[in-house]
């Protein structure tokens, strides 16, 4: 949509005036990730713990289409267990695709006070690789998020990993399968 048409479309919103043209819709290729992703999924795998060593990640993970249809709101609730430590971890997100600029956006905040900002190229193939900019515990970061749903008798495969110094080094932060 042209940024005039944009203005046009706000202006009248606010003032109530018609609009010639048709409303927004949701892309696609939004529907397309909100059908996929639908519904709650019971996740296992691995993250570091505190200590970096290897931990059972496990939870659930929930998406559903929001706010009009424009966006993909991701929760997960679980956490990290063995042995004597259990480590709560949640977040929630938002997802939308703009089609003018061909790209996902994307925003993230945790129960660690963690958040990031971030987007994609369009999904292709039931890929979609996320690079975000990250604050967390450790500081400044970037984050790339991983998406894979090409086979869905599998599930999802989703894994992460992070940067803290400009993208030197790279440290996988979770790598978990996710099934309804």
């Amino acid at each position: 949509m042209p940024r005039f048409t944009k203005l046009v479309f706000v202006s009248s919103v606010l003032t109530g005036a018609a609009v010639a043209g048709d409303l927004p819709k949701p892309s696609q290729q939004l529907l397309d990730r909100a059908k996929a992703t639908a519904g709650t999924w019971k996740c296992e795998g691995t993250a570091p713990g505190l200590d970096g060593k290897a931990m059972k990640l496990a939870g659930t993970y929930s998406s559903k289409i929001e706010l009009d249809g424009f966006w993909i709101h991701t929760s997960f609730n679980g956490g990290m267990v063995s042995g004597k430590t259990d480590l709560k971890f949640k977040f929630e997100s938002y997802a939308t695709f703009d089609p003018g600029l061909a790209k996902w956006r994307e925003v993230f905040v945790d129960n660690f006070g963690g958040q990031m900002v971030g987007t994609a190229a369009a999904m292709k193939d039931g890929m979609l690789d996320t690079t975000s900019d990250s604050q967390d515990l450790m500081g400044k970061g970037t984050m790339k998020d991983h998406l894979d749903l090409s086979d869905p008798t599998k599930g999802a495969h989703l894994w992460g990993e992070g940067s803290h110094d400009g993208g030197k080094t790279w440290a996988t932060l979770y790598d978990m399968t996710c099934k309804k």
